[in-house]
């Protein structure tokens, strides 16, 4: 069983980008603008949150505060990407385990990935 990884991300260009460097490392990858997260999280079987800063529609640190007060999905690690300068302070403030800057490096993505998905769900 692929270990999954719901990236929450409402550009379709950066999602699709996004997803192959992670598919390539064997994660399957969930898409999703936020919207429907819960959805997807409802399974219990999603182990990591990829989660852009600046979505259309709110900012993923607010999603990321909603998560961790929720008890069903408070544990799941989380990491923010983002291209605003202060995102290591968004990212810290609103409970996520990690951040990447855009621009990044294939490997800046696959190494926050490997470090923060849960062991044992490996």
């Amino acid at each position: 069983m692929k270990k999954k990884i719901l990236y929450i991300e409402d550009d379709p260009d950066m999602a699709e980008i996004v997803s192959e460097i992670i598919q390539y490392e064997h994660y399957e990858v969930i898409t999703d603008s936020g919207k429907s997260m819960y959805k997807y999280l409802a399974g219990g079987e999603v182990g990591l949150i990829l989660m852009d800063e600046g979505l259309s529609w709110c900012w993923g640190s607010n999603l990321c505060r909603e998560l961790r007060s929720n008890k069903d999905t408070a544990e799941i690690p989380i990491i923010m990407i983002s291209a605003v300068r202060e995102i290591q302070d968004i990212a810290a403030s609103c409970g996520a385990n990690a951040y990447i800057r855009k621009p990044f490096e294939i490997y800046d993505v696959i190494d926050a990935i490997n470090e923060h998905y849960p062991k044992s769900l490996s």
